[in-house]
């Protein structure tokens, strides 16, 4: 799945909970018949996955914490607190709850024995219940046997705990406390969005904090104070999306010269109407920088017809965000940007064909060779939009493989960075009808509400 905020979304019963069985039983019998340490430990994690899984409203958001956690301990233990409160908001705002913004408490919950126990307990239930509505494993007595061998896992549980999660949830808790006070003396964020609603307080919350985007935001902005933030998010947004296309969807793979080096970075072959890669931008990918592409396109790539629904060419609009990225069309639609022109008496949408279209046509007398000459046919041919599929990829820097890279960008360091994103948040929509979904969308949005945004 790869999308905290969509993890989240997720994660209310029943559907957690179906989730959940189907994992603790799993992962039970793998420890059973682990036959080595490695095994083991690989069956105990997914049985506290399963486990934390089922917790209603925030379940999902803290199983792909803790799995990331623990992959890359360095990137997300110092910034856990943020990422719980971003899991916190969600919560409450997709199930109005109305959960603390106290990330310690919850994270010292996931790995409080009597707490997971008590989910253990109704997981085994709500599984012998299931297992006793079939004959075969009634005569096998299957459901005594699995009733008794959770009833065990449970008596095991706080070894298993103390052997896999409570020390790298102990160690985050500590790397996040010292960021914290690390940063107190430097920061003004609490004070200065006091009355915006910036920080939370709650009888229940001991220490307060403050939201993990402000804190996001404020560092940004106080980096780059000189530069609209915008443009800072939005060169790291396009730096991955450009990678995103090389790398994931396989636009040029192996051919690519030169990671991270921009202008300095060449091609094996050139992309071409024959060989797969970027188009445009001097056929160069972004830098981890903090200068985006505002007005025209932000990707135009020779793409494989396999990741791209058989098309030859894909026009990509990459996007960036502070906070958390939801994988919904209200979301998606909600950042794409308006023209003040109008077409056929409706306002130009982002990504629409009429905006793509009039940038392709710039872009196209950039272009030589080949490509080229595909693109002057088929404008000639006025059946351009049937040359492209349109993707929209957003990304969010509060998790992988955003968040490494903004805190790069934030510390003036290597940028050499991993960007595999298949456990990271990456959202990405393409091809028909998806994105003409979301472009109508937009349309609903601006009839209904007016249109804020400021004209791209």
């Amino acid at each position: 799945m790869g999308d905290m905020a969509y993890a989240v979304a997720s994660s209310i019963p029943p559907l957690s909970l179906a989730v959940a069985v189907s994992e603790v039983a799993k992962a039970a019998w793998d420890l059973f018949n682990s036959t080595s340490r490695a095994e083991s430990s690989q069956a105990k994690f997914q049985l506290l996955m399963g486990i934390i899984c089922v917790i209603p409203g925030v379940g999902g958001g803290f199983r792909l914490a803790f799995k990331s956690l623990i992959r890359k301990p360095q990137f997300y233990g110092p910034v856990m607190f943020d990422v719980v409160v971003a899991i916190l908001e969600e919560a409450n705002r997709l199930f109005k709850m109305d959960l603390p913004l106290n990330p310690e408490k919850y994270l010292t919950q996931m790995i409080d024995v009597p707490v997971l126990q008590g989910y253990l307990d109704d997981i085994r239930v709500k599984s012998v219940t299931e297992l006793s509505e079939y004959t075969a494993a009634r005569w096998l007595g299957l459901p005594e046997k699995l009733d008794e061998f959770l009833r065990v896992v449970s008596g095991q549980l706080t070894t298993i705990i103390e052997d896999i999660l409570a020390p790298a949830v102990r160690i985050a808790i500590e790397r996040c406390i010292m960021r914290r006070k690390n940063s107190a003396t430097t920061s003004n964020v609490t004070a200065k969005n006091k009355n915006a609603g910036a920080s939370t307080t709650n009888k229940d919350s001991t220490p307060t904090v403050t939201k993990s985007r402000g804190n996001l935001t404020a560092r940004i902005k106080s980096q780059f104070n000189n530069i609209n933030m915008n443009f800072v998010i939005g060169g790291v947004g396009e730096h991955i999306a450009d990678y995103y296309c090389l790398e994931e969807l396989g636009w040029g793979k192996g051919q690519w010269e030169g990671h991270d080096k921009a202008k300095q970075g060449t091609w094996k072959q050139s992309p071409s109407s024959l060989h797969l890669g970027k188009l445009n931008d001097a056929k160069k990918l972004n830098h981890n920088s903090a200068i985006g592409n505002d007005t025209g396109i932000d990707g135009l790539w020779r793409a494989d017809p396999l990741t791209n629904q058989g098309k030859k060419y894909a026009v990509i609009e990459a996007k960036a965000t502070a906070g958390v990225a939801r994988p919904t069309t209200k979301y998606v639609a909600s950042r794409l940007g308006v023209l003040k022109e109008t077409d056929k008496g409706k306002p130009i949408v982002q990504m629409s064909y009429k905006w793509i279209n009039d940038r392709i046509k710039i872009e196209s007398s950039k272009l030589r060779g080949d490509s080229l000459t595909d693109i002057n046919n088929a404008i000639i041919r006025k059946n351009l939009q049937s040359l492209y599929c349109r993707h929209i990829i957003v990304v969010s820097l509060l998790f992988e493989p955003g968040l490494s890279h903004i805190e790069a960008l934030l510390d003036d360091t290597k940028t050499d960075l991993d960007h595999v994103v298949h456990h990271g948040v990456v959202i990405h929509k393409y091809g028909e009808p998806t994105i003409e979904n979301i472009i109508q969308e937009k349309h609903r949005r601006i009839k209904n509400k007016g249109s804020s945004n400021k004209p791209k």
